[in-house]
């Protein structure tokens, strides 16, 4: 009766720490997760402030200052 006794305790020892381990690892996947999708909105934020910055810099400049920024990476139209 007494070995019976101390199989349950130990049992229900077992299960609480089993029942914890896997709690404590599903916890630390969702946290990291969690982190892993702030950091794409974090990354996503920047490009998309990068992307605005670049469109409102265009809009202030002119054709010609354009046309001289572009001469470096478009190819002539004379084949030179």
């Amino acid at each position: 009766m007494f070995a019976l006794a101390r199989l349950k305790l130990y049992a229900t020892g077992a299960a609480v720490f089993i029942a914890a381990f896997l709690g404590v690892y599903y916890r630390g996947r969702a946290d990291g997760r969690d982190d892993l999708e702030y950091k794409m909105k974090d990354d996503r934020l920047d490009k998309l402030l990068k992307a605005k910055a670049v469109q409102d810099e265009i809009q202030t400049v002119d054709d010609d200052d354009i046309a001289a920024r572009a001469s470096k990476w478009v190819r002539s139209d004379n084949g030179g």
